[in-house]
């Protein structure tokens, strides 16, 4: 998700096989998160993400951005999002400007429980 190389990319898609008592389960789940970190307080006010859109994986119905204040993430104030309208391409935040050493996104799922409701993320970069 960091390197470049969009191949490596962050995905939370799985495949559970079915067992004895349990049939196969692919489902996405509801929400999940990705957090950056880095050494020393950063002034940032944007972050663009981008996502693979394909059979297993779609955009996020919506995106919270959340900055660490020290002991906890707060959500960034006046977060707005341009979503992408092509698979790898950016979907840009902007948000009013925060210091911070940590960033969270947390992932509202756009088709949760359904085998193409998975995120992939590609690039993501705090700026």
């Amino acid at each position: 998700m960091l390197d470049g190389d969009p191949a490596t990319g962050r995905s939370n898609a799985f495949h559970k096989p079915a067992t004895a008592l349990l049939p196969a389960f692919d489902g996405a789940r509801k929400a999940d998160w990705v957090s950056l970190a880095w050494s020393g307080r950063r002034r940032l006010r944007r972050v663009e993400v981008s996502f693979t859109v394909d059979a297993t994986h779609t955009l996020p119905a919506s995106i919270e951005v959340s900055a660490w204040n020290g002991h906890a993430y707060v959500p960034v104030h006046g977060a707005s999002v341009e979503w992408a309208t092509a698979s790898g391409t950016p979907t840009v935040i902007t948000f009013d400007p925060v210091r911070t050493s940590r960033l969270r996104l947390d992932l509202t799922s756009g088709h949760p429980g359904a085998a193409d409701g998975a995120q992939r993320i590609v690039a993501f970069e705090a700026r």
